[in-house]
């Protein structure tokens, strides 16, 4: 959930939303409430930059799931009311025909939400595919899928563009003592993995069931896969600024490039 106070102003209270840059391409992983604030700034880059106007307009949109926290941002999207737009929006956690599509219009209908999707003005598509499909959204872009352990299923996505490579693997949980090898081969020599840190490993036990696991583990994981940047994600919501720094020198120590991520915290790889 958003979690917003004195205590997190600097990392952030936002849920869910990462931007990939791949060149003049545009990829977004996930709709949470941090979608608002990257719609407001897509839309102030593209008045910027006439130049790249027409890539700029053009995006794609990732869900690795539709709980809330993942979803909640998405009827707030400042290009979903741009018509000169397109947007491609993909999906592949459910199942049945038209997922996509009909995760949208479940989610923005009442009582959850006073409008549909009908009231957007973009070019809009709906994508579906199946866990471990390999995607080409773009020309030179390639996205990998891998199906995560979390509650109502949930999807990794690995980016690969002109020799490198973002892992984003959030919202799973792993067993004590058993490093999850699919992620660890799906994460191969990635140039930066994001990992759902949300516990500690002292934390962990009483949580096991929740769907989420802990930002050792999440290093663990990176450096048995050779990653060379590793960045902790979606944090506790009860996690304040000062225990994230404290995790933020722990894991640094460990491997020095490392991070736990902060809204507006740009890596370059």
């Amino acid at each position: 959930m958003a979690s917003t106070s004195d205590d997190t102003n600097r990392y952030g209270g936002n849920t869910a939303c990462v931007e990939v840059n791949c060149g003049d391409e545009t990829l977004i992983f996930d709709a949470g409430s941090g979608l608002r604030l990257l719609g407001d700034d897509i839309m102030k880059r593209v008045a910027r930059d006439d130049k790249k106007d027409i890539k700029r307009k053009r995006l794609n949109l990732f869900f690795t799931h539709c709980h809330y926290d993942h979803i909640s941002g998405f009827p707030f999207f400042a290009p979903f009311f741009d018509k000169k737009t397109k947007i491609d929006i993909w999906s592949g956690h459910l199942t049945g025909k038209n997922k996509t599509e009909r995760m949208i219009l479940n989610y923005m209908r009442p009582p959850f939400f006073p409008v549909g999707p009908e009231v957007f003005s973009a070019k809009l598509r709906y994508r579906d595919f199946e866990p471990y499909d390999k995607l080409s959204p773009v020309k030179g872009v390639k996205v990998s899928t891998l199906s995560l352990d979390h509650h109502d299923e949930c999807v990794g996505y690995r980016v690969d563009f002109d020799g490198r490579s973002i892992c984003y693997i959030t919202d799973t949980t792993h067993t004590l003592g058993k490093p999850d090898m699919r992620i660890i081969e799906f994460a191969r020599d990635t140039d930066l993995m994001i990992y759902d840190g949300t516990y500690t490993d002292s934390e962990f036990p009483a949580f096991s069931n929740f769907g989420h696991s802990t930002w050792q583990e999440g290093q663990r994981l990176a450096l048995s896969a050779n990653a060379k940047r590793y960045c902790i994600f979606h944090h506790r919501p009860s996690r304040t600024d000062k225990a994230l720094d404290k995790i933020d020198q722990q894991a640094k120590a460990k491997f020095k490039k490392s991070w736990a991520a902060y809204e507006g915290l740009v890596i370059k790889v």
